[in-house]
């Protein structure tokens, strides 16, 4: 059986982070996403069928941690010789940014979270040599291949993340206190150094999380018990940018300022999606795993715990959870965690979970199945609209859609246009003001302004112009 598992959840990591389709609309993103959906449900699925057939007994035996670590391992070899062969140059970036190095990411961000949590995975089957030089060779070997291609990919939360795991790692195999004392600040300093280096090279980008950060904490004031709901984040973001900037006399700020949907820090668009009550949610579930892990040390649930640590720092300063291997990682690490007490369960009680939960997987391959076909019919009708030519069929097509995508705001915006390219300006303006009510946006204020404008809707187009120019002020000028 174990055998069966690392090649399904193989199959279920590679994916995560290979899979990707030129046609559909953001696929670098949904076909990961679609990739996972389908191959992650499927591998519970017949892993929960294959454990039924065992003995009685065999919910008390425990599964060699290489079933859950040589996945990860796998792809974040893959993910490095990706990144090898784009920073030599032998692989072209599939980007039209000035990104050197993506792998088969469409930012670095999802290159550094595929490294970072990988990372700790590798150290578990490294750490299965018997010869200590062996094992400190190849784990300083991956660390500095992991650590320089985060810094070619100039992503700082690469570098910081990887090197926590590391730092966390050499703390816990010393023995010796006072050695222990001196490495931890020895390496946690040439840490910080690092990323204060890095981060003089980057000084826009730290503007620009400022902004950000200062944007949500009017957010988070005026709604701090509860938040402004599970979107709250992308359906509000752009409007008080455009307040704050409008009372904020920075003219960096004004300069930098751009169409934001996620603040770049998992915690902040929790605290401002669900306040404080998330945020305390969050912190409790953190500290029972905490509390859990030192209570159950284990070899296993330090491999989970470190894996938790990185996912954590990541999520400081960027968006790991935009990326389905991600996610993955989270569940994986978990079960490490846990696992003690996952073993304690009454074979009754794990045969009621696996059921529910391969059924609740089963639902969840056809929802996803049916969402890809979406997805593609609305790829295929961007790609005919671009050609201009039967515009009768592409707004049938897209009339037909709307009933099953009318919640996504990307497809709302591309409906609106088109709407707009076939002169049907009022349903145009209709339809943009939906997506934009949904994700507020400059492109989509633009857009409902233009379409009031051709309908004589002068107060409107007003309107949106000025929150246009508002929410961006060095893109536009009414």
């Amino acid at each position: 059986m174990d055998k069966t598992v690392v090649a399904l959840l193989s199959l279920t990591a590679v994916l995560c982070v290979i899979s990707y389709n030129g046609q559909i609309c953001d696929g670098q993103i949904v076909c990961k996403w679609i990739a996972f959906g389908i191959t992650f449900c499927f591998f519970i699925i017949l892993t929960s069928i294959m454990w039924l057939f065992k003995s009685a007994n065999s919910n008390k035996q425990t599964s060699n941690i290489n079933v859950l670590s040589l996945p990860f391992f796998i792809t974040g070899i893959i993910v490095s010789i990706h990144s090898i062969l784009q920073i030599s140059g032998i692989k072209p970036v599939n980007s039209d940014n000035y990104f050197h190095v993506l792998a088969g990411f469409d930012n670095p961000a999802g290159l550094s979270a595929a490294l970072a949590v990988s990372f700790p995975f590798a150290i578990s089957i490294i750490d299965k040599a018997k010869d200590r030089r062996i094992r400190f060779i190849l784990l300083s070997f991956l660390f500095l291949i992991d650590v320089s291609i985060s810094i070619i990919a100039h992503s700082r939360v690469g570098f910081l993340s990887i090197g926590t795991v590391g730092l966390i790692y050499v703390i816990h195999n010393i023995e010796d206190k006072r050695k222990k004392k001196l490495i931890a600040i020895l390496f946690a300093s040439l840490l910080i150094v690092a990323v204060l280096f890095m981060s003089f090279q980057k000084k826009g980008s730290n503007s620009g999380r400022l902004l950000i950060l200062n944007v949500c904490w009017e957010m988070f004031k005026d709604a701090p018990l509860f938040g402004h709901g599970i979107h709250g984040f992308r359906s509000q973001y752009m409007l008080y940018q455009a307040d704050y900037l409008a009372s904020c006399s920075s003219l960096a700020f004004s300069m930098l300022a751009d169409n934001i949907t996620h603040p770049m820090n998992e915690y902040v668009l929790l605290a401002v999606n669900l306040g404080l009550t998330g945020i305390a949610t969050l912190l409790v579930a953190i500290a029972i795993t905490i509390i859990h892990y030192f209570k159950n040390p284990s070899n296993e649930s330090f491999i989970g715990i470190i894996t938790l640590a990185a996912i954590g720092v990541l999520s400081l300063f960027s968006y790991p959870f935009r990326y389905p291997f991600t996610v993955l990682g989270l569940v994986c690490a978990l079960l490490l965690v846990y696992k003690d007490m996952l073993l304690k369960f009454s074979r009754t009680t794990m045969i009621i979970l696996r059921s529910i939960i391969a059924t609740i997987s089963a639902f969840c391959i056809c929802f996803t199945i049916i969402w890809a076909n979406y997805q593609i019919q609305w790829s295929n009708l961007s790609v005919v609209s671009d050609t201009g030519n039967d515009t009768k069929s592409i707004l049938a097509g897209y009339r037909n859609l709307y009933p099953k995508l009318k919640n996504d705001p990307y497809f709302l915006y591309n409906y609106a246009y088109v709407l707009s390219e076939n002169r049907d300006c009022k349903t145009a303006e209709i339809t943009a003001m939906d997506s934009f009510e949904k994700m507020s946006n400059y492109d989509t204020a633009l857009l409902i302004a233009d379409n009031a404008k051709e309908c004589g809707d002068a107060d409107i187009a007003e309107e949106y112009y000025w929150l246009a120019s508002k929410m961006c002020p060095a893109r536009f000028l009414p």
